[in-house]
């Protein structure tokens, strides 16, 4: 199974992953969260990012979802995985929102990590939506 981690700015991760259970219940017991919070070092967040990665990879990989491309979060994920890359197999995205994490939730115990890579990158371009445009309003 693709194991999941998500890593924000602040409590944002924790309140996707409690969002997620009013869809997944407790099949959101194995997703993982971490946040950078003001008096933390981006430095610790990557160790924290390794240490996460390294406890939860079965064989089959993680796929880390990051809020906002460059931030902190996102920079010590890259540093992370670069670290990772010769013992895990992990892909990351940024720009996490409900949508993309309940595809990822509902796919990662069928679908291989690149499969599920795919199938993120088809997903995410139908997340955000013009609601007067969608609805002609």
């Amino acid at each position: 199974m693709v194991h999941i981690l998500i890593v924000t700015h602040g409590p944002l991760a924790q309140a996707l992953k409690e969002s997620s259970a009013m869809f997944f219940g407790s099949a959101t017991d194995d997703l993982e969260t971490l946040g950078l919070f003001p008096t933390d070092s981006p430095e610790a967040l990557k160790d924290k990012i390794s240490d996460k990665v390294n406890a939860i990879d079965d064989g089959d990989g993680v796929l880390i979802l990051v809020d906002i491309f460059a931030g902190s979060p996102f920079n010590m994920s890259a540093m992370a995985i670069d670290e990772l890359k010769e013992n895990h197999k992990v892909e990351c995205f940024t720009g996490v929102n409900m949508p993309i994490l309940m595809e990822a939730l509902g796919s990662c115990g069928s679908m291989s990590l690149e499969e599920l890579k795919e199938d993120i990158v088809s997903v995410a371009a139908e997340s955000v939506v013009d609601v007067r445009k969608a609805l002609d309003i």
